[in-house]
């Protein structure tokens, strides 16, 4: 039973992830940053954002004179202009309520302050449609609130659901300070706290919650009774040197879910 060799201990040292090489990294990639232009949030930027998601969405699954659902609105830009825009009447729900509802609400657009799957402000079968952008991967409990969407929603509604994953190399959601690809699957909360802290931020952790890979939602998207009716993906070519350097830690995931950063998806609530 006596050890003769170890490959674990030929591969060479593995890197201490801390603030140094966070820090390091941060600057190195400052000048090809993995994202290039954070989005702005004033009111011109919301509007115009809104616009093209509300075409795009119409294109794909009809948005015109439906009653349309809004999980996790934000500012509720995107509800107003869908409403408006298709002549149809908009609900948007969030656990947080913004100063823009007072302003945006009127006959075709309401706002509610809620927990989806605690409260159940909504009866049975009342949606056609229902809308998500990049908010799933915010969700605690990713399942309960698909299953309340599905019980308000009419059979025969459709629901199209974008959303973060977290294997992939923009997850962290920190791309306004933070320069290079898969900081969150590389360094603990500690590490992004120190980051901010010496940048005079009071930011803490990366900002995803429940860490679904695509094919977990697929798993609760056919658990709670949905059809797939139409799925792509949003991804960005791997950085073979970068994942070269920390493959000791990157090749825990398959690569395909590390070019994974968003997957689009259109439910159907089946009839009968």
């Amino acid at each position: 039973m006596r050890i003769v060799r170890s490959l674990a201990t030929d591969r060479g040292p593995e890197p201490v992830f801390d603030i140094e090489l966070f820090e390091s990294l941060n600057t190195e990639y400052a000048a090809h940053p993995v994202v290039t232009a954070a989005p702005t949030y004033d009111r011109e930027a919301s509007l115009d954002r809104a616009r093209k998601r509300a075409s795009s969405i119409d294109h794909a699954i009809d948005l015109t004179d439906k009653k349309i659902l809004e999980f996790g609105c934000g500012g509720g830009w995107e509800i107003w202009t869908m409403s408006h825009q298709c002549d149809s009447e908009g609900w948007g729900i969030d656990l947080l309520e913004r100063e823009s509802w007072s302003i945006l609400a009127d006959d075709r657009t309401h706002y509610v302050c809620a927990d989806l799957a605690r409260d159940r402000p909504f009866p049975a079968d009342f949606f056609d449609r229902v809308v998500s952008f990049t908010v799933f991967e915010h969700v605690e409990h990713p399942y309960a609130a698909l299953t309340e969407l599905f019980r308000v929603m009419k059979p025969g509604g459709l629901a199209f659901v974008k959303a973060n994953l977290y294997r992939g190399p923009k997850a962290s959601h920190r791309y306004r300070h933070v320069n290079f690809p898969f900081p969150h699957l590389l360094f603990q909360d500690h590490i992004f706290s120190e980051f901010y802290r010496r940048l005079g931020r009071s930011e803490s952790g990366a900002a995803w919650v429940n860490r679904l890979t695509w094919e977990q939602y697929e798993a609760q998207f056919r658990r709670v009774g949905f059809r797939i009716r139409m799925l792509r993906f949003i991804e960005t070519p791997l950085d073979e040197a970068f994942y070269a350097r920390f493959e000791g830690v990157l090749n825990r995931y398959p690569r395909t879910d590390l070019t994974r950063d968003f997957f689009e998806v259109v439910l159907e609530k089946p009839r009968g």
